[in-house]
């Protein structure tokens, strides 16, 4: 296996009839458990197990997501996703259980995080898995908070549905958390992961996920910092390419990882633990992974004919014919005429790549935008960024100067931020950003990019998915005046 072990642990709530009552040695509890390191990391392991889960990473997540955009279009029972007019009943099912995985990843980092502290190792050990927690804990609230917007602030473990209370924090208050969760894990977390441990963060990964949480949250000046301590660590560089099946060595199944992996959900090439995402690209009898095609786009959207074939990526994300299993050359319907190929698990290589949430490229693109909207217009530096990322696109060597270079001349921070927003959604393509990335341009922007693009005009609703009625139910500090608007 490739990948990190993902270990599920059942942690069995238990209490004691009397003080003079035998604690069973031979069951797990919270109480009894955690005794050594290794606990620690199974503890630890549990956290990723939910976050990698199919209702998170797995596939519901980006699934809802990449639906989202004004470049791919769902099918099937995700129509409503691509209609911009708010959930119907069947994706609020899916939103709740994105929901109830993210708290449950929650809950688990707070078991870890509480039981630290009472376990025989060094201070710095400790430190190191309580940055661990704190960092994982800090991503689900980041999900959490960019699409339901303000949540209940939980730091504590829950044991039983009767401990689920809390009020609606403001969106505020959910970063500041956020933000005091990454500050302690860049400096707690390790420098670089050790050999096979690859899929656990580093302060790094840290530093470069608080970039993107200041860049959400416009503080330019911070995120421009931030992703420049990633660039000047010298511990990442882009993958290099000539062709375009050479993207292949950034996103092929078979990679354990690469100079441009930053942090990456990493899944296992066993039945039932790999990546399902995968699946909802490609058909049923196609040369990749079985699929379902729940996802495509249309030849007229602006991002896909304004794409230059020129540029590499373009023939890597995207395909209109193939080579089914019987040998038959194959075109997708006329109505649905361009499919998504940038992650192709094959039949003999099946459920073998991993989910690319943090890759050097992000921080290139971070400190250019960051830099041109904190100095109210691009620099020389800014500039240097995005062309690193846009060279390599087009097969030059990043570092170098080439034909194909964006120029100073004429761009205002206006402009240029367009530039970086255009780069993004390429480089980005199906990694479930681009939403994010329009509802970072304010809500008049992203509902004129959406009308231009595909005709829809989004609704209110639309902007943040819906509190699961189960929350709504079990928690008693929350009222029908907490939902979101539209539901």
């Amino acid at each position: 296996m490739k990948k990190i072990a993902i270990l599920f642990l059942t942690l069995l709530f238990t209490s004691c009839e009397s003080l003079l009552e035998e604690v069973p040695t031979d069951r797990l509890s919270q109480e009894n458990f955690y005794k050594s390191k290794e606990d620690l990391i199974a503890a630890l392991n549990a956290v990723y197990a939910q976050v990698r889960g199919a209702n998170s990473y797995g596939t519901n997540y980006p699934a809802q997501l990449n639906g989202m955009t004004d470049y791919c279009i769902s099918r099937g029972t995700q129509i409503p996703v691509s209609e911009f007019q708010g959930l119907d009943g069947t994706n609020i099912g899916r939103t709740d259980v994105i929901w109830r995985d993210l708290f449950q990843s929650i809950n688990s980092s707070n078991i870890v995080i509480q039981a630290v502290k009472g376990v025989n190792i060094t201070d710095a050990e400790k430190n190191a898995i309580e940055a661990e927690a704190r960092f994982l804990r800090a991503l689900n609230y980041y999900n959490l908070v960019r699409n339901y917007g303000g949540v209940p602030l939980r730091t504590t473990p829950i044991g039983e549905v009767s401990q689920v209370r809390g009020k609606r924090a403001s969106v505020d208050e959910v970063y500041k958390l956020i933000t005091d969760d990454l500050q302690y894990a860049e400096t707690n977390l390790p420098k670089t992961v050790t050999s096979g441990q690859a899929g656990r963060p580093t302060q790094f990964a840290a530093k470069l996920l608080l970039a993107s949480v200041y860049l959400t949250r416009e503080n330019w000046a911070l995120a421009r910092d931030k992703a420049d301590e990633v660039i000047k660590s010298g511990l990442y560089s882009l993958v290099e390419v000539k062709t375009s099946d050479d993207f292949e060595k950034l996103y092929g199944a078979d990679l354990t990882t690469t100079s441009e992996e930053v942090f990456y959900i990493k899944y296992a090439r066993i039945t039932g633990q790999g990546w399902g995402y995968p699946s909802y690209q490609h058909p049923a009898d196609g040369p990749y992974t079985t699929g379902v095609r729940a996802h495509f786009t249309l030849p007229t959207l602006p991002l896909i004919k304004n794409w230059s074939d020129k540029d590499l990526r373009k023939d890597y994300n995207l395909y209109s014919s193939y080579t089914n299993r019987s040998g038959r050359l194959t075109t997708f319907p006329t109505a649905e005429p361009i499919c998504f190929r940038k992650f192709r698990d094959t039949p003999a290589n099946p459920a073998g790549n991993d989910f690319p949430l943090l890759r050097y490229a992000e921080a290139l693109l971070i400190y250019a935008e960051a830099v041109s909207q904190a100095n109210n217009g691009p620099t020389a530096q800014a500039l240097e960024s995005l062309n690193k990322v846009h060279r390599r696109a087009y097969g030059y060597p990043s570092g170098a100067v080439s034909p194909v270079d964006f120029t100073l001349e004429g761009q205002s921070a206006a402009s240029f931020r367009e530039l970086v927003m255009t780069e993004r959604a390429y480089e980005f393509m199906m990694e479930a950003s681009r939403w994010y990335d329009l509802k970072r341009l304010g809500v008049a922007k992203l509902k004129e990019i959406i009308k231009t693009a595909r005709g829809k005009d989004v609704k209110d609703a639309h902007l943040f998915w819906p509190i699961p009625k189960q929350e709504m139910d079990n928690n008693p500090d929350l009222t029908p005046a907490d939902q979101n608007p539209g539901y």
